[in-house]
């Protein structure tokens, strides 16, 4: 493991009108670490990540991270064209949908056989499955996800925890905000108001 900080943040504020969502937060993410940031609704996980990405400014505080950074997101929102199907909304994120690895990820995600299947009429939890395919195919540095579990049966939970924790053992790093427990070995930044 590499002993430099992939990310520095230092003293980051932020608020809305006059309401502070968190004051004064600092912390290092390592190669290979993992970082979940918590919190009750309302408290500044998602507005966090956002900074962390570049996304929205801090008020006050600044971010370092190490050039030329590879990062894959996965926000509250799926991106995904209901109006399309799977395979087109695959191909909308750069997707080959005849590849091997990906027919891999859509079988053991039961979507396989949804492929010609207009996404308007998947489920929620199926929609969250697609939207974490291109997650699974990443080839980042770094995995941001923003409440990566909810909708998702037990089965895909554990995939996805397996899959986190073999990223980690390839030296990558993962950001991730949640509320369901996930079993991966993380450094915990509690963003409550105390």
């Amino acid at each position: 493991m590499l002993s430099n900080p992939l990310l520095e943040a230092r003293n980051l504020s932020f608020s809305i009108n006059q309401n502070k969502l968190f004051h004064g937060l600092s912390f290092e993410l390592l190669y290979g670490e993992a970082l979940h940031i918590k919190g009750g609704n309302g408290s500044g996980k998602t507005t966090l990540l956002k900074i962390l990405l570049g996304i929205t400014s801090p008020r006050k505080g600044h971010i370092k991270w190490v050039d030329n950074t590879n990062t894959v997101y996965l926000g509250h929102k799926n991106v995904l064209k209901d109006y399309l199907s799977v395979e087109d909304n695959l191909y909308l994120h750069g997707i080959n949908s005849a590849k091997t690895s990906t027919k891999s990820i859509l079988k053991e995600l039961n979507l396989l056989n949804k492929i010609d299947v207009l996404v308007g009429n998947l489920s929620y939890g199926q929609k969250k499955k697609l939207a974490l395919v291109r997650v699974l195919l990443n080839q980042s540095e770094v995995i941001v996800l923003d409440e990566p579990c909810v909708g998702l049966d037990d089965k895909t939970r554990a995939y996805i925890v397996d899959f986190l924790n073999a990223e980690l053992s390839k030296n990558k790093s993962v950001i991730y905000t949640s509320h369901i427990p996930i079993e991966i070995n993380s450094k915990k930044i509690n963003i409550d108001k105390e």
